[in-house]
């Protein structure tokens, strides 16, 4: 099993998006970098060059400023459960997940989730 694969999903999604941002920075120095001449003076006053490695690697960050939103708004709703592993609260996305914490694969039982929302909805009515 790779490490990755034991990643939660909230998790793996904010990893994805803090290298998007990294790679994305990454991009907009290497544009004024080349610019001003530091790493190429053949490409010194290159305005397209630097426009278009700006762009990128400003649209790389706010990919990934809206995967942190996305990943936050839906890290609110997640239901927590107990890892029977590091017997710590983590929040799971969909019916298997893995713990934040201790990467044990979880499973969230239908018949509990059902069980509780009947219960719910019978509190309601």
């Amino acid at each position: 099993m790779h490490k990755t694969d034991r990643l939660s999903k909230i998790k793996r999604m904010r990893t994805w998006a803090n290298w998007n941002m990294g790679v994305g920075i990454l991009l907009m120095y290497l544009g004024y970098a080349f610019f001003a001449g530091y790493l190429g003076s053949w490409l010194k006053g290159s305005y397209i060059f630097m426009t278009c490695l700006l762009l990128i690697g400003f649209i790389g960050m706010m990919v990934s400023t809206v995967l942190f939103m996305i990943s936050g708004m839906i890290s609110t709703t997640a239901p927590q459960v107990e890892c029977p592993s590091c017997k710590k609260a983590t929040k799971m996305l969909g019916k298997e997940d893995a713990c934040m914490f201790c990467g044990q694969p979880l499973l969230l039982e239908e018949d509990e989730h059902t069980a509780k929302s009947s219960q719910m909805e019978q509190k309601t009515t």
